[in-house]
């Protein structure tokens, strides 16, 4: 392997150096629900005694509920039942019971939201071991199961009972079977830490009155974690933009079942791939979503029907359904309703346009989107009024989560040009909208006559201090590659077609994106995605590997020299083995990126040079003789001709 390790010695120089570990901090005390739990202290005594009482803490966990067999006009507060769990008696976890508003009513102490059952007359509430101050980054891990599936809230409390705001966590799904649930990251907002009121965030308040007939909830594993505190952006120096449209209008990046840009067309009320028209005025692309008028409604299917040409009727089955002949999906039929007593109204949100990125929102982040955009009325006519526009923020294209996110634009017939925030004033994410990745248009809003709106996206940017890498993959590969024994310093090469990675990327040039500074090779964790190597390889590509699949300086390792030959798209992988045990193999994943920052990723699993070849159903090796048949390289592609190295000729290998 020295010829390998003397590149990665050098590119060491010049390089940043291997990044350490992110890691979590979980602020909860006995989490698994076993054991004697700790001893408590009451809101009244920590009021009374200051945040502290020396030899006291809050239970991490606390319930205020109805308990299941005694119906009384109290409900009981105090530490939460540990019981054995049904589905598993060697298991104990927290049971929690929800009552329903029957029994409320019946003792008539009912805590109400507009009239109805509030979802916080039952609450489950976890402490944190310390407080937890603004511009923390936590999230929130546990096993729940309920009686009854359903869903509950999460809220920010100081201590439980002690309000701060109404969204912490979010929504918790919840079924009869035992579900892990784990946040999203969450940047603690100044509403949710009311440290200016002389709190902080401590505890995590479960509202769980969200069935009218009642439920019980069973709790285990939890944990509430901090992210250490040097793991998070620096504020001082949050870096540079990072634009999630690549291609701006013409974008075809696909998260999911969506692409970049999802267009809900009037009464249709379909999430499509949005349209790309030319516009009518300076005759350039343009997206484009069509409304439809508060009076209008949309002919989806125009029927055909057999009809008796003597007396005219509608002929009909022995069901007495009519007979249909045909039926045609009408896309642009808009049928105004003449009678003025069956006008229906059409919501703002009739008509929406989406714009999804894979960064997942965080509660005070940072961004900015820059856009063009103009309205016109589809029959020509000239529009009476601006058209204001709204934004929302949704998980994805139609999950709905926060009614504000960037402001109204006003839209007329002459494009227009919004800046919405700025490198001096960007824009913040509200805490509602965090773990969101769609910002909502909401068209509809003018209903006088139906309406084309045409957009041009050139930038939504949140800065790189809190883009996760994971969230700039564009797309990913699955490859196996063979190592050899150790101490061969010639190794294993293989050629791999990259022929993806090069039409993802945008890469004209292999040989010479692999042979510049642009390229980045990255090993990274399975569960989190962060990385592990050093940021920036030079020129050589030639890195080494420990027995996990994470970066290493040690000498006994596994190494790998990507591109010392290519041809075309084809790049060669040669790895070394300098001390590893292959019995299960070794998993890794590398990233390739642009000097924009945008990755393609390969799952990468190093296997023995003889499972390898079983794969690929090679026998015994020999020599290679004049005349022979079809050629292939070791991971299974004809060439043309044979250079020197091993090679299949007729299911052998076969050494050239």
């Amino acid at each position: 392997m020295r010829k390998i390790f003397t590149l990665i010695a050098g590119m060491l120089l010049v390089s940043s150096g291997a990044f350490a570990q992110k890691k979590w901090t979980n602020t909860v005390v006995k989490g698994d629900m076993e054991g004697e739990m700790p001893a408590y202290v009451t809101l009244d005594e920590m009021e009374e005694a200051g945040v502290l009482i020396e030899g006291k803490t809050w239970n991490s966990f606390w319930s205020h509920e109805f308990p299941k067999n005694e119906i009384s006009e109290e409900q009981y507060q105090g530490t939460a039942t540990i019981v054995e769990d049904p589905t598993n008696p060697s298991n104990h976890c927290a049971r929690v019971i929800a009552r329903s508003e029957a029994i409320a009513d019946s003792c008539e102490n009912k805590v109400a939201a507009d009239g109805k059952l509030a979802s916080w007359d039952c609450q489950f509430f976890i402490y944190s071991t310390e407080p937890i101050p603004q511009g923390k980054l936590v999230r929130l891990t546990l096993k729940v199961r309920a009686e009854k599936a359903g869903s509950f809230e999460t809220q920010a409390h100081w201590a439980p009972g002690d309000y701060n705001h109404y969204v912490m966590f979010g929504n918790v799904n919840v079924t009869t079977e035992w579900q892990t649930f784990v946040s999203d990251e969450v940047t603690v907002s100044a509403d949710q830490s009311k440290e200016g009121d002389g709190k902080a965030f401590q505890s995590v308040a479960f509202n769980l009155s969200t069935n009218a007939e009642g439920n019980v909830f069973y709790f285990d594993d939890v944990k509430l974690e901090i992210k250490d505190e040097e793991q998070g952006p620096d504020p001082e120096d949050p870096g540079e933009w990072v634009n999630f449209l690549r291609k701006g209008t013409l974008s075809a990046d696909k998260f999911g079942d969506y692409t970049t840009f999802t267009g809900r067309d009037g009464a249709d009320g379909r999430d499509i791939q949005a349209r790309i028209v030319e516009d009518p005025i300076d005759h350039q692309p343009a997206l484009n979503v069509t409304t439809i008028a508060w009076n209008a409604i949309r002919v989806d299917t125009v029927y055909t029907y057999d009809i008796n040409e003597e007396t005219g009727d509608t002929l009909k089955d022995e069901k007495g359904k009519p007979i249909v002949i045909s039926e045609d999906y009408n896309e642009v039929n808009i049928h105004i309703k003449e009678n003025g007593d069956t006008l229906t109204a059409i919501d703002d949100w009739q008509t929406q346009f989406f714009v999804t990125i894979k960064h997942k929102f965080k509660t005070n982040q940072k961004f900015k989107v820059v856009m063009s955009a103009r309205a016109a009325r589809v029959d020509g006519e000239p529009l009476e009024d601006p058209v204001s526009i709204d934004t929302q923020a949704h998980d994805m294209p139609g999950q709905y989560k926060h009614w504000a996110f960037m402001g109204s634009p006003e839209l007329t017939e002459d494009w227009q040009d919004f800046e919405l925030g700025s490198d001096e004033e960007p824009l913040t994410v509200p805490s509602e909208a965090n773990g969101c990745q769609t910002v909502a248009l909401n068209c509809n809003k003018y209903k006088d006559h139906p309406i084309n709106i045409y957009f041009r996206f050139q930038e939504f940017s949140f800065q790189e201090g809190v883009v996760l890498e994971n969230e700039r993959i564009l797309a990913s590969e699955n490859i196996t590659l063979p190592v050899g024994a150790k101490g061969n310093e010639d190794g294993v090469t293989v050629d791999v077609d990259m022929s993806e990675l090069a039409s993802t990327l945008e890469i004209d040039d292999l040989e010479k994106y692999l042979e510049g500074d642009i390229l980045k090779v990255k090993t990274l964790d399975e569960d989190s995605m962060e990385v592990y190597t050093n940021e920036a390889l030079q020129p050589a590509t030639g890195f080494a590997i420990d027995q996990n699949g994470f970066y290493t300086e040690a000498l006994n390792s596994l190494g790998l020299l990507i591109g010392e030959k290519i041809e075309g798209n084809k790049a060669s992988f040669n790895m070394v083995n300098d001390g590893v045990e292959l019995d299960n193999g070794i998993s890794t994943k590398l990233l390739f990126t642009t000097k924009a920052g945008w990755y393609y990723l390969y799952n990468v699993q190093f296997i023995s040079q003889e499972k390898y070849e079983e794969q690929l159903g090679i026998s015994e090796m020999t020599t290679a003789k004049k005349n022979y048949n079809a050629i292939y390289n070791l991971m299974g592609r004809k060439v043309e001709k044979a250079s020197k190295g091993l090679y299949i000729v007729n299911g052998k290998k076969v050494l050239f």
